[in-house]
């Protein structure tokens, strides 16, 4: 097992029936990356309708420990939209792109090592949390 066995009818119970599908809106866009994947939880950037990428964690079943960016998570504390969609992502994703997303950030710290980047560490640890970031050192084109 590769990620967390996630219960999506607990992750999703009690919310908003349109937080739910607009979590999943995102997930079928595309618009989450899962960022760090293992047994103990998911890391993923989640993008937003207005094009801001939030920084989603989750680990327990039932994504009752999930903490999100975005302003609603931060006024609210309860699971958002974006929450879903990293859900979502994880469950939908084959072995193929869970493997990928497991050694993520060590292939990347990995090829910064190899590059002679004395911070690799450092760099691929705020990766985690700077969407922007990850996709600069990763070589993709940066908004």
């Amino acid at each position: 097992m590769i990620a967390p066995e996630f219960d999506y009818e607990a992750v999703c119970r009690g919310m908003p029936e349109a937080r739910v599908m607009r979590g999943e809106a995102y997930a079928a866009k595309g618009w989450a990356d899962l960022v760090e994947v293992s047994p103990a939880g998911v890391l993923a950037h989640v993008k937003g309708e207005r094009g801001i990428t939030y920084v989603v964690e989750v680990a327990a079943r039932d994504a009752s420990d999930a903490r999100c960016t975005c302003p609603d998570f931060q006024e609210s504390g309860l699971r958002c939209k974006h929450v879903v969609a990293a859900v979502f992502t994880a469950l939908d994703a084959d072995e193929a792109e869970l493997e990928a997303a497991s050694g993520r950030l060590t292939r990347l710290t990995d090829l910064l090592d190899m590059e002679g980047r004395d911070d690799a560490a450092l760099l691929v640890d705020r990766a985690r949390r700077d969407p922007a970031l990850l996709r600069e050192l990763e070589g993709e084109p940066v908004s």
